[in-house]
């Protein structure tokens, strides 16, 4: 089990992190889409420091050693849907970055063949 003082640190700091994630989406800082797998993480932080048996239950179910290492893998892998998660929507922006620019080019171009046509009528 958990020690007691453990348990509580790890609940106020979850419920902090939670209430920051909150502040943060009303202020608009933080997109809820992107704030989804952060409010997800601070749930499952929340769950297991409330009712430590579960990391028990699936050290044991799962065949860890000690309930820190499954702990760690959670984590580990939580941090890699966040990356992968941003890295989507890092693509998705370069992408749209570049056919702005594309577009941007063109209609630079028509602009200045526009500005031609009109100098040379004059």
């Amino acid at each position: 089990m958990f020690p007691l003082k453990l348990q509580i640190f790890l609940i106020v700091i979850s419920v902090l992190f939670l209430l920051l994630l909150f502040n943060m989406i009303k202020k608009y800082e933080l997109q809820l889409k992107y704030a989804l797998l952060w409010i997800m993480v601070v749930s499952i932080m929340i769950i297991i420091s409330v009712f430590p048996k579960i990391a028990f239950y699936f050290t044991f179910f799962l065949g860890f050693q000690e309930p820190s290492n499954f702990i760690f893998l959670i984590g580990i892998i939580f941090s890699l849907m966040i990356i992968f998660s941003l890295s989507v929507s890092i693509s998705n922006q370069s992408y749209k970055m570049r056919q702005i620019s594309q577009e941007m080019g063109l209609l630079k171009k028509r602009l200045k063949e526009l500005e031609n046509s009109s100098s040379c009528e004059e």
